[in-house]
């Protein structure tokens, strides 16, 4: 398709919804206990408001960016911008935990049809040289939305607008929503993958039982004590995933439409990239999550100055990001490896904070730390995406941008169940200040085993990234 003149405009509108989405996962962690206070929520409720969205919106990525391809990336991305508006309209509305846990559902649904249409529209609108410093400003986007998420959530319920609470903290998607709809129709260029696909209704059955059958016991495990039925769904998952594969091995060999172009495996650096991917994304959310937990409950601190704490983690990463659009290129994959290892830097350092009997409540202590780790996730972040996306051809957008979108997902649910757990069989029945620093640490060391796993792995990816960046800078 001929190259849009205005398509660095209209990746600003398509990554609203990276935004969005990001934000939208991460705001609830600050606002629980406001939540808590409000609607009278049991723990299991907080826990399917939290992860309920991460459940719906990981389950349907890959069929959400199928639709894309089948029916227009700029119409899907509409219709799911306007459900996710609605969606937060009715959870910031929500009078009982059941409907906030049903709108989180919903909301989750409707952001795995816009989100993945970003990435597919990256490869499909931008030539070879500019799509390094798209993918850059994709990864930045996400690590901002989550940002912001702590930023914004603790000064919107510091402010405690018109006495609403917590609810504000949904409803102010609504006005970012009406805009990015407009703005999607006047920018947008519409495009679709070439004749010949189909849905395939039975690989979106079969993967959405997978990861659903994956995902929902290990949200739930820890809190029910893993009874049989948990262990059940996992080896249905399995199950599931092996019969998936087949499934779309023989549509394949049929000459179908498969729902996930298995073809992408083939792709050394899609599969490797995938790799240093989990590891590295399964950090983020328990990372914000349980610091947020230790600030606000072990630390008993407002959630506008829990927010605060998190200011000089926003500048290191904003800060790192925009540099490693220009960096990558030089560096090659040194520059994940320069990340990881900046974050576990940061992670040392906050233990060592953590640990120490001098420790307060004041900022000062965090500065150090926070932006440490926030510079290496923003090296490491803006440029993954690239790395795993590199060698796919357009024909295979909306595959790979699904199943890349969902490994994201996938991973901050894993990341928050697993070392979660960590955290919560460290804390103990009776926690205090002194139990709530004792779990962090244990969380924050396999947090740093996870970063050493990204670390090495990242010498299988190749050694540089096939694009002129200088070039995409200039003609953006």
């Amino acid at each position: 398709m001929p190259i849009n003149s205005r398509r660095w405009y209209a990746l600003a509108v398509m990554l609203a919804a990276v935004f969005l989405a990001a934000f939208d996962f991460n705001v609830v962690t600050i606002a629980i206990p406001s939540i808590q206070r409000g609607l009278g929520t049991s723990f299991g409720e907080i826990q399917l408001i939290v992860a309920g969205y991460a459940l719906s919106f990981a389950v349907l990525l890959i069929t959400g960016g199928r639709l894309g391809d089948l029916y227009g990336r700029r119409r899907m991305y509409v219709i799911g911008m306007t459900g996710f508006t609605i969606a937060s309209a009715l959870c910031g509305f929500a009078r009982s935990p059941t409907a906030l846990v049903g709108s989180r559902l919903l909301q989750g649904a409707f952001a795995a049809v816009m989100v993945p249409q970003a990435l597919s529209f990256i490869q499909v609108t931008f030539p070879p040289r500019e799509q390094s410093l798209a993918y850059a400003m994709y990864g930045m986007t996400i690590g901002f939305g989550m940002i912001a998420g702590q930023l914004l959530g603790g000064l919107l319920l510091n402010a405690d607008l018109w006495g609403l609470g917590w609810r504000p903290v949904f409803l102010v998607n609504l006005p970012f929503g009406v805009v990015a709809i407009t703005l999607a129709w006047l920018l947008v260029q519409e495009s679709r993958a070439p004749a010949g696909l189909k849905l395939d209704p039975g690989g979106v059955v079969l993967v959405s039982a997978a990861l659903a059958l994956l995902l929902y016991p290990l949200i739930r495990g820890e809190a029910a004590g893993w009874p049989t039925w948990t262990w059940l769904s996992l080896a249905g998952a399995a199950v599931s995933l092996v019969a998936f594969v087949r499934y779309e091995r023989w549509k394949t060999d049929r000459g179908g439409s498969p729902l996930l172009a298995l073809s992408l495996f083939r792709h050394r650096s899609f599969v490797v990239g995938l790799g240093v991917g989990l590891s590295f994304f399964s950090v983020l959310a328990p990372f914000l999550v349980l610091l947020t937990e230790y600030l606000q409950s072990g630390l008993d601190l407002t959630p506008r100055a829990t927010g605060l704490r998190f200011l000089p983690f926003a500048i290191g990463f904003l800060s790192a990001s925009l540099a490693s659009a220009r960096l990558a290129p030089r560096l090659g994959r040194a520059i994940l490896q320069l990340g990881a290892g900046l974050m576990v830097t940061g992670l040392l350092t906050l233990m060592a904070v953590v640990r120490s009997a001098a420790v307060d409540t004041s900022p000062l202590a965090y500065i150090l730390p926070l932006l440490v780790y926030g510079f290496g996730q923003g090296s490491l972040q803006a440029p993954l995406v690239n790395f795993i996306l590199v060698d796919v051809p357009p024909d295979e957008a909306g595959s790979a941008s699904g199943v890349v979108t969902m490994l994201q997902q996938l991973s901050f649910a894993l990341g928050v169940a697993v070392i979660g757990s960590v955290f919560l069989v460290a804390l103990g029945p009776n926690p205090g200040s002194t139990a709530y620093g004792r779990a962090l640490d244990h969380a924050l060391a396999w947090s740093i085993g996870l970063l050493t796993v990204t670390f090495v792995a990242a010498f299988a990816l190749p050694r540089r990234v096939r694009v002129r960046v200088k070039d995409a800078a200039a003609s953006a």
